[in-house]
C-alpha cells in the first residue's frame, strides 16, 4: 500500500527505528532511511507499507520504503549537508539549474569555488557528502528488489562503499554481503541467482562452503566436518542433486591455499573454529609441560588444618585434586557430576593457591551471571562472567595469577580460547565442570575433549554426597546419566513424579488410528498442562512474597518450568502464555508485541547478544545517562518500568545488577517471557524449584543428557509432571550424539604418532 504526505513531526528515533506524524495526522513507523530521521521534518514523502494496530496509540502506517518527493537535490543540500542555507541552495539551482548542478557536483565540483558563499572547506563538505549520498542512494535502489532492510544496506555501504564502487563489487560477487550481520547465505543466494549468477559459480560454492561449515558448527556443534557430510550439506544448500559438474574440489583446494579453509586429518574446518581449537590445543600442551614447584611442602598438614577450619573432611578424590594442584601444575581439570562436591573441592584448591598468590590475585568465572555468582558464593573468592572479563581486559592480559573456570561444559571452543588467550603466561588455570550435562551452544566440546583425550591433568569426582536420605536429586540425576530408571516409588524430600494421566490408558491408546491417537495425545497434554499450573500456583505465591520485599534475585529464581521444545501445548511459547496469566494476572501496564504480551513485573529473558543502553542500579537511580553495555543471550530479569509515552520498557537483571532499556519495537525480538524456558536456555542456572512437563509429544528431544541437565537445575525441589513411561523412556535413551572437533583430530594425530 502507498501513502504520501509531509512529515510534520518526529516523535522518536534511534540508530535504526523512527516514529513520526504526517501533516494529515497519520502516524508512521519504520526503519530510519539513509538520509537520517532528523532531516525529514517538513519534507514531502512517499511511503510504501501496511497498516498495523498499536496497542496504545491505535492505527499506524508501518512503512517498508520511504522516498523524498519533489527536488531531491534541494532536500539533500538543505537538509543533509549541514551549514548550507536555503538561500545559497536557491541561488545555486537558479544559476545552474538542477541538471547542470548535479553534473558539476559529479564531474567538476571545483567550478563552484567561484560562487559567492562557497569556499574550499564548504565545497569539500558538500562534495564529500554528495558522493556518499549518491552511492548510498544508488545502493539502496540497486538492492530494493531483494527486500534487504535499510539498516543492513547502510552497513553494507559502511563495509564496502567507502571510496569503492560497492555496486560493481556486489555485481561481481553478490556473496560478499554475507559478511554483514543480518545477511545470510540464502538471502544472498536468492539475490545472486536472480542476477544471473551461474549456479556452478566458484563464488557460489565458496559462500556455500562457508555457510555449511558455520551451520554445522553452530547447529550441530561439530567444528571438524567429514568430506562426505560436507558434500551432502553442500548439495542441499546449493539445491544441486549432482555436484560432479561443480568445481567443488578446486574451490576447496583454493580456499585452503588462501587460508579460508583448514584441513585437519581428513576433515575440513572453518578457520574461525580451527584457529580457536588449535590455539586451545597449543595452550594445553604448553601449560602441561610447565613444571612448577610444590605450593606447600606438607600438603597433608595443609589439608588437616583446612578441614578443621571448615568443619568437614575431604573425600579421597577431593584430596587427590588438592595433591595434584600442589604438585605444581599450571593447568588442571576438576570434573564431577551433580552432588560430587566440586564446589567444596574448588574452595580447597583456591585456598591452597591463596597461600602462594594471595586473595587479590585469584578470580573465578563462568558463562552465566547466576553460575558466576554461585561459584563466587561457594568459594568465597571474587567472580566475574567470562564476557565481562573479556570486555575489561580487551587490550591487556588479565592481571590474575589464578583463574578458576566453572561450568566449563557450557563454554564453546571459540569463547574458551578467547578466555585462555587473555591469561598471563604464568597464571594457573583450573577448569571445573560436569561432562554429564548438555554440550555447549556453538562449535566444540572442550570439556569432554579434555577428559576423553587427557589433554590436561584431570581428577574425576564420582562419589555423591548427601545431607540426608530425603535429598535425592543428585542420586536420581546420576541414575539418569547412567541410562538407568531411578526408584520412582519412594518418597523423597526434593523430588516428585506426578503421574498425569494414569498409566493404564496406554493399552487402549495403542489400538487407535492416527487421528484418534492425536486426539488422545492432545487430551493428555492438556491434562498435564492443567496439573502443571495447579502445582505451580503455590510456588508462584511464594515468589511474589520475594517481589513484595523487592528481592528480585530470589523472585526470578524461585521457580522455573523447563521443557525441551518451543512449540506445542507444552512448549515454551504456550506455557509462557498460560503461566503469565497465572503469575501476573492483572498487570497495571502491558505491551503486546508479536506472540507475547509484556507486562509490569513479568519475568523475562534476553534472547540475543547485543549492545544495549544500560545503567548500573546506582546510575539509574541517579538519573544518569545510559551507556552501551553488552547484554547476553540467556540473562534473566524482571520488567520493572514501562514508559508508554516514550515507548520504552526497562528490565532489571539482578545477578548483573544492571538496568536495560528496550524500545517497544524491540520486544519480542530481544526479549521473551521466562516463566518457561528450554533446557538449553537454563544451562548454568539454578532454581529453588523446577517443574518439568513430561510427555511423549517431546520424545524426539528426550534423552539422558537433556533430562540430567534439566533435573540438576533444581536446588530444593524437582517436580516431574506427566507420563511416567515418557520419563522412564528418556532415562533409558542414552544420548550417543558425538561432536567431531578440531581438538579431537589434533589429539588423535599426536596419539597416532
Amino acid at each position: 500500500m502507498k501513502l504520501t504526505g509531509t512529515l510534520s513531526r518526529l516523535l522518536f528515533s534511534n540508530e535504526s527505528h523512527m516514529v513520526a506524524v504526517l501533516d494529515n495526522g497519520i502516524k508512521i513507523a519504520g526503519e530510519v532511511p539513509p538520509m537520517g530521521a532528523q532531516s525529514l521534518e517538513g519534507q514531502a514523502v512517499a511511503l510504501e507499507g501496511e497498516w498495523e494496530e498499536h496497542p496504545k496509540f491505535g492505527p499506524q502506517f508501518r512503512f517498508k520504503s520511504l522516498e523524498i518527493e519533489g527536488s531531491e537535490l534541494y532536500f539533500f543540500l538543505t537538509k543533509v549537508v549541514k551549514g548550507v542555507g536555503k538561500k545559497l541552495v536557491g541561488r545555486l539551482i537558479e544559476t545552474y539549474g538542477e541538471k547542470e548542478l548535479i553534473r558539476l557536483l559529479d564531474e567538476e565540483p571545483q567550478k563552484l569555488l567561484g560562487f559567492k558563499g562557497i569556499k574550499e572547506k564548504k565545497l569539500a563538505q558538500i562534495t564529500e557528502s554528495w558522493r556518499k549520498w549518491r552511492q548510498l542512494r544508488a545502493l539502496a535502489m540497486f538492492l530494493a528488489p531483494y527486500k534487504i532492510a535499510q539498516s543492513v544496506i547502510t552497513e553494507i555501504y559502511r563495509a564496502f562503499g567507502e571510496g569503492e564502487d560497492v555496486i560493481a563489487r556486489i555485481r561481481q560477487n553478490p556473496y560478499i554481503i554475507t559478511r554483514i550481520k543480518g545477511v545470510g547465505f540464502r538471502r544472498a543466494d536468492e539475490m545472486a541467482l536472480s542476477m544471473g549468477v551461474d549456479p556452478h559459480s566458484a563464488f557460489r560454492i565458496e559462500a556455500a562452503v562457508d555457510y555449511v561449515l558455520r551451520e554445522i558448527g553452530e547447529g550441530q556443534g561439530s567444528s571438524a566436518v567429514a568430506p562426505a557430510l560436507l558434500y551432502e550439506e553442500l548439495a542441499r544448500a546449493l539445491a544441486l542433486e549432482d555436484l560432479s559438474s561443480t568445481p567443488v574440489e578446486r574451490v576447496l583446494a583454493q580456499m585452503s591455499a588462501q587460508g579460508r579453509l583448514k584441513r585437519v586429518g581428513e576433515a575440513w574446518a572453518h578457520p574461525l573454529y580451527y584457529e580457536a581449537e588449535a590455539g586451545l590445543y597449543a595452550f594445553f600442551k604448553s601449560r602441561r609441560q610447565m613444571a612448577g614447584e610444590p605450593l606447600t611442602e606438607d600438603i597433608d598438614a595443609f589439608i588437616a588444618r583446612e578441614e578443621k577450619r571448615a568443619g568437614f573432611s575431604l573425600g579421597e578424590e577431593q584430596k587427590e585434586a588438592v595433591c595434584l594442584l600442589n604438585s605444581g601444575v599450571r593447568v588442571m581439570a576438576l570434573v564431577g557430576y551433580a552432588g560430587t562436591g566440586k564446589s567444596t573441592a574448588s574452595r580447597m584448591l583456591l585456598k591452597l593457591l591463596e597461600e602462594r598468590y594471595g586473595y587479590e590475585n585469584i578470580m573465578t568465572t563462568a558463562l552465566s551471571g547466576i553460575a558466576t555468582r554461585r561459584i563466587r558464593e561457594a568459594t568465597g573468592y571474587r567472580g566475574a562472567t567470562i564476557q565481562s572479563l573479556l570486555t575489561t581486559y580487551a587490550e591487556a592480559p588479565m592481571p590474575f595469577d589464578v583463574l578458576l573456570l566453572d561450568e566449563a561444559s557450557m563454554v564453546n571452543a571459540r569463547l574458551f580460547y578467547r578466555l585462555v588467550s587473555r591469561l598471563k603466561e604464568t597464571a594457573v588455570l583450573i577448569v571445573v565442570g560436569d561432562d554429564g550435562q548438555l554440550p555447549p551452544i556453538g562449535a566444540g566440546d572442550t570439556l569432554r575433549d579434555i577428559v576423553k583425550y587427557d589433554l590436561i591433568p584431570t581428577v574425576k569426582l564420582t562419589k555423591i554426597y548427601r545431607q540426608s536420605e530425603e535429598q535425592a536429586i543428585a542420586l536420581i540425576a546420576d541414575s539418569i546419566r547412567r541410562g538407568r530408571v531411578p526408584d520412582l516409588d519412594r518418597a523423597y524430600g526434593d523430588f516428585r513424579l506426578i503421574m498425569c494421566p494414569a498409566q493404564e490408558n496406554y493399552v487402549s491408546k495403542s489400538q487407535l488410528d492416527a487421528q484418534a491417537r492425536k486426539a488422545v495425545r492432545e487430551r493428555y497434554n492438556l491434562a498435564i498442562l492443567e496439573r502443571l499450573k495447579r502445582e505451580a500456583a503455590s510456588y508462584i505465591l511464594r515468589a511474589r512474597e520475594h517481589l513484595s520485599r523487592k528481592e528480585i534475585g530470589a523472585y526470578v529464581t524461585a521457580w522455573q518450568v523447563i521443557t525441551p521444545m518451543k512449540g506445542g501445548l507444552l512448549g515454551t511459547e504456550e506455557l509462557n502464555r498460560q503461566l503469565q496469566a497465572l503469575a501476573n494476572p492483572n498487570p497495571r501496564q502491558s505491551v503486546k508485541r508479536g506472540v507475547y504480551t509484556f507486562a509490569l513485573y513479568d519475568k523475562v529473558v534476553h534472547t540475543r547478544n547485543e549492545n544495549m543502553p544500560a545503567w548500573t542500579s546506582e546510575a539509574f537511580k541517579a538519573s544518569l545517562d545510559a551507556e552501551k553495555q553488552r547484554i547476553f543471550n540467556g540473562m534473566i530479569g524482571m520488567i520493572f518500568k514501562i514508559d508508554e509515552e516514550e515507548e520504552h520498557c526497562y528490565v532489571y537483571y539482578p545477578t548483573e545488577e544492571t538496568v536495560v532499556r528496550y524500545g517497544f519495537e524491540m520486544l519480542g525480538e530481544y526479549l521473551a517471557p521466562a516463566y518457561a524456558l528450554t533446557v538449553h536456555k537454563t544451562q548454568g542456572m539454578e532454581y529453588e524449584t523446577v517443574l518439568l512437563p513430561m510427555t511423549f509429544s517431546h520424545y524426539v528431544m528426550l534423552n539422558t543428557k537433556l533430562l540430567y541437565t534439566a533435573v540438576t537445575r533444581a536446588k530444593k525441589m524437582c517436580l516431574v509432571i506427566g507420563e511416567r513411561a515418557a520419563f522412564e523412556g528418556a532415562c533409558r535413551r542414552v544420548d550417543t550424539a558425538v561432536r567431531d572437533t578440531v581438538l579431537q583430530k589434533l589429539a588423535q594425530k599426536e596419539m597416532s604418532g
